[in-house]
């Protein structure tokens, strides 16, 4: 079992983080028993763990259980009125939605991350989605008539693997069939692309987007649980 120094993450929240995997009830207990030395290099530990073979640690704490979906690129419907984000900064409507995106976020619902975090991440997110050259990374959008943005995915892909990242519909605008124009535009843009697999991932409790994912056709993949084992 490894545990890595996660250096963005440090940098980013300002704490020295790192990321252990676990696959054995041995891993998980052989981790927790680390506490007084790991202490001494790591204010916070993401612990993955794919096998479910459970956590338990004073300050651990499940925050999150990631699903992994996926599904074959179709040659589906694509509509006039989404269109392509073609800034390389995000507008005020992307950062608002942004926000929307990570409802469910583990960076969210943690409240020992320093005040203004979850705020901060996912604005770098939606920063980094933007179009920058030499990249695949694209955000489809879907505006109104008063050129207000009210739903958004951003994509990035690579080789014939396409990857979802951020996913949002204003919340005044939801069951009116944004998301779905959006990810219907995509199935099929990056179908034309020769893209095979389409991926994203999701919170196990953010059981309306699971819901909308398999209806689009996704399927689970993997759910890995996620837990942080705050040593401070």
């Amino acid at each position: 079992m490894e545990i890595r120094a996660l250096q963005w993450d440090s940098d980013f929240f300002e704490l020295r983080i790192g990321r252990a995997d676990i696959s054995t009830k041995e891993d998980a207990l052989s981790l927790a028993n680390r506490y007084e030395e790991l202490k001494k290099q790591y204010d916070l530990l993401y612990i993955f763990d794919p096998d479910n073979v459970g956590f338990a640690a004073n300050g651990a704490r499940l925050v999150d259980e990631k699903i992994l979906y996926s599904k074959p690129c179709e040659p589906r419907q694509q509509y006039s009125d989404v269109s392509f984000f073609k800034q390389a900064s995000p507008s005020e409507d992307l950062y608002r939605l942004a926000l929307v995106s990570g409802g469910y976020s583990r960076f969210r619902l943690d409240e020992r991350f320093p005040k203004g975090s979850y705020r901060r991440l996912y604005e770098k997110w939606i920063e980094n989605a933007c179009p920058q050259q030499g990249t695949n990374k694209q955000i489809l959008i879907l505006p109104d008539t008063n050129d207000i943005v009210r739903g958004m995915i951003t994509i990035n892909h690579e080789g014939e693997l396409g990857h979802i990242g951020l996913v949002a519909v204003d919340p005044d605008c939801q069951h009116q069939g944004i998301g779905g124009k959006i990810m219907s535009t995509l199935d099929g843009y990056l179908f034309n692309l020769g893209i095979k697999t389409l991926e994203v991932p999701t919170q196990k409790a953010n059981t309306d987007a699971c819901r909308w994912y398999e209806k689009n056709g996704f399927a689970v993949e993997s759910i890995t649980p996620i837990y942080h084992w705050w040593l401070l």
